[in-house]
């Protein structure tokens, strides 16, 4: 350790104290060569049936058009208006291996209405098809004979030696929750693959998806003698069993809220929505942030957001290379709360860097996952 040392102060015995912390600002700040900008509103096609980054995001450089294609939440249906913060989007491109280091994401959140109802039609799975030789079905038609796909409960599944026990118990695994606390809807259409035993083939299951999607995409390869004997397309359709807080009743905008209303229920979400709840600790003692009506279920959004550092504020900046610890103080190019990321600039620079809030006037920079 003392000969790390000794050698790292080599490195930067030169330049001094200053120069070692410009370079490490230098190499943040030119990292962010590609852009994903959250749209502040987006309206669906018909036939989107999953909200993918490239519909609610304009995406500059090649770095960040890689990502186009990655599902971050089921499509809202009927008049529901989905909302996604910067927060969900960013936990889902972490889950799909995003490149923090060679892509910076901007904006706050994204409203995603569904197609006009005048267009609307009636809504379609998406059907499982062999990757090989699939024929394109209309996703505007829908199956005339198709039966009712219906809740499967993980508990019952995980133990079963078959490809849906195990896409269970994988799914289960991937989400952190107990088999008991998960349900999951599979495609009808894939039910023979589904029940096919564990013994017959060799099954490879690579996620097409982030397994916190409300519509996980998978692809299943069976493998045989050392070849590929089929490869098929799947969905599920997962749900939590949580613990949420519940409004007693209506709560007027900048209120207060109390224990007296709020109450705790147990209630099934999909992943993206149980990702937006507010805990009670989280609630008690804080404004809401708008109107709220009694009976919903109360989301981290509703509660107005407490900025621990604002614009122009001076921050202290931990900067982590390897097992060493490098501090700098920057100006706050923008608003944030416990956990956001922002922009910062040091002082008497004109390059910027991101960082993500720890606390009042402080932030980190992990050099370390760039």
């Amino acid at each position: 350790m003392k000969y790390a040392m000794n050698e790292w102060q080599g490195r930067f015995r030169r330049p001094g104290v200053g120069g070692a912390l410009m370079t490490v600002v230098f190499i943040a700040s030119t990292g962010f060569a590609d852009e994903i900008a959250l749209k502040g509103s987006v309206r669906l096609r018909d036939d989107d049936q999953v909200v993918r980054l490239g519909h609610i995001a304009e995406l500059t450089g090649p770095f960040a058009e890689r990502l186009a294609d990655t599902p971050i939440a089921e499509a809202p249906q009927g008049d529901e208006v989905l909302e996604l913060s910067v927060r969900e989007v960013r936990h889902t491109l972490d889950e799909a291996g995003a490149h923090w280091g060679k892509v910076q994401l901007n904006g706050r959140r994204v409203v995603v209405r569904p197609h006009y109802a005048g267009d609307a039609r009636p809504p379609l799975a998406m059907a499982a098809t062999s990757i090989d030789k699939a024929p394109r079905q209309d996703p505007r038609r829908p199956a005339a004979t198709a039966a009712a796909d219906s809740y499967e409960y993980a508990a019952d599944l995980v133990d079963r030696h078959t490809l849906r026990g195990n896409i269970a118990a994988i799914v289960a695994r991937g989400l952190g929750v107990e088999p008991s606390k998960l349900r999951l809807v599979f495609d009808h259409r894939d039910v023979e693959l589904l029940n096919t035993s564990l013994d017959a083939f060799r099954f490879e299951i690579q996620p097409l998806s982030s397994l916190h999607s409300d519509r996980i995409e998978l692809l299943v390869r069976a493998w045989s003698a050392g070849r590929i004997h089929h490869k098929q397309s799947l969905t599920v359709r997962p749900s939590l069993h949580l613990d949420t807080v519940v409004l007693r009743h209506d709560v007027p905008r900048r209120t207060m809220l109390h224990d007296d209303d709020l109450a705790v229920e147990a209630r099934w979400l999909a992943p993206t929505a149980a990702a937006r709840l507010a805990t009670l600790v989280e609630a008690v003692g804080r404004v809401a942030s708008g109107r709220l009506r009694g009976g919903n279920v109360l989301r981290k959004s509703d509660i107005a957001r407490q900025f621990v550092i604002k614009r122009g504020d001076r921050v202290m900046v931990r900067c982590i290379v390897g097992g060493i610890v490098i501090s700098l103080e920057a100006e706050a190019r923008g608003n944030g709360a416990e956990g956001d990321t922002i922009e910062l600039r040091k002082l008497g620079e004109r390059d910027t860097f991101i960082a993500t809030v720890t606390g009042p006037h402080a932030a980190v920079l992990d050099l370390n996952r760039s």
